[in-house]
């Protein structure tokens, strides 16, 4: 069993600095944007830690009801709509059976 990792996603207020609803949606969470809410800091900015398990992420931020792709992500790849996704790697937690055979 995999263990699960807090992964902490952000979006900039800069961005879309009158946003009022932004969340992330991805592969883990069917891509529905109700999974995972984000919240504003008193910075302006959005964040959400959700736990995963270690691999590979393809998500994207929802800022209301337009898909945005993450400007600090790992990577992106293409999508069949013509668009492309964000890909974020989520590291093993040290200590697990994963760590120990990568």
């Amino acid at each position: 069993m995999d263990t699960l990792v807090p992964v902490t996603f952000r979006f900039p207020s800069r961005l879309a600095p009158t946003a009022k609803q932004v969340a992330v949606v991805g592969s883990f969470n069917g891509w529905d944007p109700s999974a995972h809410p984000m919240v504003r800091t008193p910075e302006g900015d959005w964040v959400r830690t959700i736990y995963l398990p270690p691999g590979r992420l393809v998500y994207g931020f929802w800022v209301d009801g337009v898909m945005w792709l993450d400007p600090e992500d790992e990577g992106r790849i293409p999508n069949a709509w013509g668009s492309e996704y964000s890909v974020r790697t989520v590291p093993p937690v040290r200590g697990t059976r994963e760590a120990r055979s990568a």
